[in-house]
Formats: structure tokens, sequence, C-alpha cells
């Protein structure tokens, strides 16, 4: 292929709670590269991990590009992500306020025409150098490993904290490390709160979002600071902010005491 540094590439696809799950897409960015010189590859995840799609047309741009071609990588395919993720685009366009680079969204990977043979080829190969699953396991106690993941850890609340693509987009991925220091650093919420990630809770526009439980108040759009916010004053002085609340109750009874 012919080197042409003003065009970029988006791998996108989505992610994961830890960074082995994505690092086959940042592997795949750098073949990619490696077959295309002086184009940008860039890998960017829809959900659950960093640089989401908004960071990577960034990164992307002021790189210099002045076409970037976006290339989804999720399997299913689904048509309403891809929608939102056109209107993802068309926000990030719209708060440049230059006119941007031209941006264009290639074909799902499902759509692709080479992928059945790609599979067929995948299952050929697996039936001929793949050892059966007993094999690979081995003759650890899979059954019970790890033990640890039998006990369930003491707490109160949960704080759900949304990770679906819009409040992804919205930067709730990069906001996941303030909720779990914020309650790792407090020692009266480490002692009842654990923090969950969830998918799409689809009250998109009020993301980033986080539902406190077991009151079940809806908060939102949270940053860091409103996250320490939310979580102190729900959890320890068991109330609840109004300006942040977006659904649920009111107030919280007090006649329940975290602990009990």
């Amino acid at each position: 292929m012919t080197r042409d540094e003003s065009i970029a590439i988006v791998l996108l696809g989505r992610g994961g709670v830890a960074r082995s799950t994505t690092g086959e897409l940042v592997e795949l960015a750098r073949q990619l590269l490696a077959q295309w010189p002086g184009v940008q590859v860039l890998p960017a995840f829809v959900d659950r991990w960093q640089p989401d799609l908004p960071a990577a047309l960034t990164a992307s741009a002021d790189a210099g590009a002045q076409t970037i071609a976006i290339v989804p990588l999720m399997l299913p395919d689904e048509a309403a992500l891809r929608r939102w993720l056109h209107k993802v685009a068309m926000r990030w366009l719209a708060c440049r306020g230059d006119g941007g680079p031209r941006l264009v969204f290639a074909d799902p990977l499902s759509q692709t025409v080479p992928l059945p043979a790609l599979l067929a080829l995948a299952v050929r190969r697996a039936l001929v150098h793949q050892p059966d699953v007993p094999a690979m396991v081995g003759d650890e106690d899979w059954q019970h490993d790890p033990k640890g993941w039998s006990s369930v850890p003491e707490h109160t609340h949960h704080a759900l904290w949304c990770m679906g693509p819009r409040c992804a987009a919205a930067g709730a991925v990069a906001l996941w490390p303030a909720l779990t220091s914020t309650v790792n650093d407090t020692p009266a919420l480490k002692k009842c709160v654990r923090p969950l990630q969830t998918s799409c809770q689809y009250p998109c526009n009020h993301g980033p979002l986080m539902i406190v439980y077991p009151e079940g108040v809806w908060y939102g759009p949270l940053d860091a600071d409103g996250i320490r916010h939310v979580l102190t004053r729900h959890v320890l002085q068991r109330k609840v902010d109004a300006t942040l609340r977006v659904h649920g109750p009111p107030q919280i009874d007090q006649t329940i005491v975290v602990g009990d």
C-alpha cells in the first residue's frame, strides 16, 4: 500500500475490564500499521476501556490526519450502536469548530466479504492443531478455582457505574478509577460500598451515570468531584443530592443504619 500520512484508521472494538482483554486490538493496530506504513492506525473502544472514539479522533486529527476511517470490529453487529457512534462522531466534529477532517465509517465486520472464509479457515486449523478442552484446562481443581470467588465480600451498598457505549463516550471509562479510589481511600466507604461496572443503563443523556443501591437512586451526569460528593452524602450522611439525582426516591429512610 502507498504511504499517506494524511489518512488515519481507527479500529473500534468492545473493551474489557482488564488490560489483557484489550491487547489483541492494540496488536491488530500494530500489524496493520506494518502493512500500511505512514498511515496512522489507532485502537479505540466503545465501552469499558480507553481511548474512546472521541479521544482517538482527536489524536488522529492532532497528528495531521485529513481523512479518518473508522472500522467497527464488534460482533455481533448492532445497528443502533453504529447509529449512536455516527452521532458521537458528529458531536466530535461540531465541538471542534474548524470543520475537522473527513470521517468515514467502514462496513461492520459481519458484512465484509472474506469473513465466512476466514471463519472456515479458523475452524479447520482448530480441528488439526488445537487440543481438546480437557487437555487445555489440565488437572487443576477447575470446579473450585479460585476459592475466593465463592466468598461474598462485606457490603451494604452497591455503586453501579454505567460503562455502556454512550456513557463511555461521555468519559465514564476515565472516571472509573475515580470511583474505585473514592471508595478505597475512604475507610468508612470501603467497609460498605461495592463499586460494580454495568452495561448500558439507558438514560444515556444523563451520563456518566451511577445507581446507588439498595435505595435505588440514579445520579448523573457525574465527574470525579460529583462521585465523591454523591457517595459521601448518600452512604455516610444518608441524604440524596437533589441536583445530581436523575431518578429514585428523593429521600432516604433514616431508620436504616449503615452497617446493620
